[in-house]
């Protein structure tokens, strides 16, 4: 299968590479056996050592993974058109395989990319809700850092003139692993996650913040049913590579002309790993645009008196039809048109009035059976380069062939 391909060869480009000292940072460790490292140092800080002709790389859950996606929100911002809003405790991903390539827009299909010259193999696992120490590639989104390429593998500098692929993984959790910004109190939630082989985990609290009335009464009447406040964990392994990034440095971040990462003379260049928060909640796959965030098809089967510590676990909803219903089994109506959603909102066409129905835009409907897979898919094409510049995300397109989420 070409995914399985693809990513073994770059695990083992990879893998073939990493044996060179020249990047390793003996401040920034993973742990031992079963236990995380204390503390990660990366080596560099906003302002330092701020090398000409090095690459520092970092990562970001930006603004609304820190601080949540709040309704009604801000026109313009990701909103749930339902009337709901979100805030995160925990956002948990593993990354490594990190790469870079030489000549980065040579072809005009993404997913093909020469062999990497720098690499860094980790796993880590970094909490994408709290990043902190460095701004964002946006200017206000907080960052933390990860570590930073010197050299290529060899110990030769890096060329000014190249754009090199930068191309990373998200990975099933394993030991050993190097946490980058986890306390720790949070290393219970990332042996969960080995134990589970996930390669992401969210916590969050879910708040009812609209004020909208649905027409009909019995519809009405099943909404007012829903509890208002859903404390929520969802963990599942959506693992894959991320391939050739758009760089937003050089342009629009959905302009393959704008690819990879150029080293200057001028200082050292930024390479930030970047998960949208919000793709988890979309209502269409394979679409970055026409997005709509939704969570009354979760509401409709949480239960009451959630808590942080007895939070509903999204994963029963795997077995949950994405032609969304209340619990009971009766369809469950848009009552998005009726919030007071900015620059408003209307259902109709692909995303009917009658009964939300999240669309798989073309993905077999055996790769997504429920609301949880449904979300997991998903999430798969949250991580970026430097803010919102597109990957290409292995599993996301039919050739590969389509990603299964693993819940």
């Amino acid at each position: 299968m070409k995914k399985t391909l693809v990513s073994c060869l770059a695990l083992l480009c990879a893998c073939s590479s990493s044996s060179s000292n020249h990047n390793q940072n003996s401040n920034c460790q993973p742990g031992t056996g079963t236990t995380l490292n204390a503390s990660c140092d990366p080596g560099f800080t906003q302002t330092a050592p701020n090398r000409p002709g090095t690459i520092q790389v970092t990562f970001s859950g930006e603004t609304f993974g820190e601080s949540g996606l709040p309704f009604p929100g801000t026109a313009g911002d990701p909103v749930f058109v339902d009337g709901w809003s979100v805030t995160f405790d925990e956002l948990l991903v593993v990354v490594g395989n990190f790469r870079l390539s030489p000549g980065a827009t040579q072809s005009a299909d993404q997913s093909v990319v020469s062999a990497p010259v720098a690499t860094m193999p980790g796993p880590y696992v970094l909490d994408m809700h709290k990043p902190s120490g460095l701004v964002g590639k946006d200017g206000t989104e907080p960052a933390g850092g990860i570590f930073k390429w010197d050299t290529d593998d060899s110990g030769r500098a890096f060329d000014t003139n190249t754009r090199y692929a930068f191309s990373y993984d998200v990975m099933r959790a394993a030991y050993p692993a190097t946490q980058v910004n986890l306390t720790s109190d949070q290393f219970a939630d990332y042996a969960m996650m080995v134990q589970n082989g996930w390669s992401k985990l969210y916590r969050g609290t879910a708040t009812y913040a609209g004020t909208g009335t649905h027409p009909d009464a019995t519809a009405q009447a099943h909404f007012a049913a829903l509890p208002t406040t859903v404390h929520f964990i969802f963990g599942w392994n959506d693992a894959g590579g991320h391939l050739n990034c758009i760089n937003p440095d050089f342009g629009a971040g959905e302009d393959l002309a704008n690819r990879g990462v150029q080293p200057t003379n001028n200082g050292a260049v930024i390479a930030q790993a970047t998960l949208h928060v919000d793709h988890v909640f979309w209502d269409i796959l394979k679409e970055h645009n026409d997005v709509k965030l939704r969570f009354d098809p979760v509401a409709a089967w949480a239960p009451a008196g959630t808590t942080v510590s007895n939070p509903f676990d999204l994963r029963t909803l795997a077995s949950k039809p994405i032609a969304t219903t209340f619990s009971d089994g009766t369809p469950l109506p848009d009552r998005g048109p009726y919030q007071n959603v900015p620059g408003g909102y209307s259902c109709g066409g692909t995303r009917p009035c009658a009964q939300v129905t999240l669309n798989v835009n073309g993905v077999p409907p055996g790769n997504v059976p429920g609301i949880a897979n449904f979300m997991a898919f998903s999430a798969q094409s949250q991580m970026h380069l430097n803010a919102d510049g597109l990957c290409y995300d292995i599993g996301q397109h039919s050739p590969d062939p389509f990603f299964v989420p693993g819940i």
